[in-house]
């Protein structure tokens, strides 16, 4: 399966240990099957951090079953 993650910056290594405050879900780190949605929300990360571009993470997580 593909995650998505949009950020102002790449993210090798995910960590949910370390999520800067409680999200609106809890603490964690947000990802999302829909690239567009991951898209959306690298440009709002960037506006709000004063970044020049967005980035969105791309992640393959292997299924069970």
């Amino acid at each position: 399966m593909t995650v998505y993650h949009g950020s102002n910056v790449i993210v090798n290594n995910p960590d949910v240990e370390h999520s800067f405050r409680s999200l609106d879900f809890g603490k964690g780190f947000y990802v999302t099957t829909v690239k567009e949605q991951a898209e959306r929300w690298a440009r709002r990360k960037a506006d709000i951090c004063g970044a020049d571009k967005g980035i969105v993470n791309v992640y393959y997580m292997k299924e069970e079953g």
